[in-house]
């Protein structure tokens, strides 16, 4: 078998995790922009049914992430996700870099970096929307985010370590864009097999299984 092809466990899991709520890796809402959500428009019944499901589908991925060791536990989820294509992601804002303890999850609407540390760090990163592919991505070590929560009220907040990585994570799906982008050379960016994922953090830096951007734009237009 093809070392890239995708085995009968990451097919059960892929569809597992759409039954539960995600989209395809080639849902179209996964490459694009993300609208704003108008501020008086927040509290109305459709956006609070956004939040809502956005909820909804962390929680049944968090259950299900609990049961096996094969399942990444969720610690944050933009509505693109989902399918809807709003301004709004979920952060666990308290969550350690060790995973061992994660919190609830907050609703930021409209969130906007408005500044990032120059000091930056590389680390791991999967997503629910890349599929089988991981990698170690360099992200800012601190950033301040702008936006509202779901009542409406505008809020800041400064993100550090682990909890900025999600944030920038997040809002990057609010652009369009997956973390396998941001990964500019391919001996970083990883094709990890479902029945890999516990050994994968030991194994990182020295993964067998590379996959070039080609072939990760390969997988998100034919899955």
């Amino acid at each position: 078998m093809d070392e890239y092809t995708l085995t009968e466990v990451d097919e059960q899991r892929f569809a597992e995790e759409i039954a539960r709520g995600m989209v395809p890796l080639t849902d179209p809402h996964l490459s694009e922009v993300a609208r704003p959500v108008e501020v008086g428009q927040i509290t109305s019944k459709p956006i609070q049914e956004v939040i809502e499901r956005l909820y909804d589908v962390a929680r049944s991925q968090r259950e299900s992430s609990g049961k096996s060791k094969r399942r990444r536990t969720l610690v944050g989820l933009a509505a693109p996700q989902i399918g809807e294509r709003s301004r709004i992601v979920l952060i666990d804002t308290k969550v350690r870099e060790d995973r061992k303890q994660y919190s609830k999850l907050e609703c930021f609407i409209n969130p906007v970096i408005v500044w990032r540390s120059r000091e930056t760090a590389e680390g791991r990163e999967g997503c629910f929307s890349a599929g089988p592919v991981w990698g170690l991505v360099r992200r800012p070590l601190a950033m301040k985010i702008k936006a509202y929560d779901k009542h409406g009220h505008e809020v800041e907040r400064i993100f550090e370590g682990f909890t900025a990585r999600i944030a920038a994570h997040e809002i990057d799906h609010l652009e369009g864009i997956r973390f396998p982008e941001r990964i500019t050379l391919e001996r970083k960016r990883h094709w990890v097999h479902t029945e890999e994922l516990p050994s994968y953090p030991e194994l990182i830096h020295s993964w067998p299984r590379t996959c070039s951007l080609a072939r990760w734009h390969q997988l998100i237009a034919s899955t």
